[in-house]
């Protein structure tokens, strides 16, 4: 079970900290922007730390498969 220990907004992205009840020195990140997200796991603090400070990457690569959307 998670534990959410804080959630922080930035100019571009948002983070939740949470912490793992089983497992009290594993730290979850799930990092979010309006578009994006992404979610890393951490069992030191200062990894956690700057993963929390830094940007998701402005560069995005994605796999478009053909047919799935009625638009295309």
């Amino acid at each position: 079970m998670l534990s959410k220990i804080g959630y922080i907004q930035f100019k571009t992205h948002n983070v939740l900290i949470s912490k793992d009840t089983d497992e009290p020195e594993r730290i979850y990140c799930f990092k979010s922007t309006d578009t994006r997200c992404d979610l890393a796991t951490f069992t030191d603090e200062s990894s956690a730390a700057d993963y929390i400070l830094e940007p998701l990457p402005s560069t995005v690569y994605y796999v478009k498969i053909t047919g799935e959307d009625p638009d295309v």
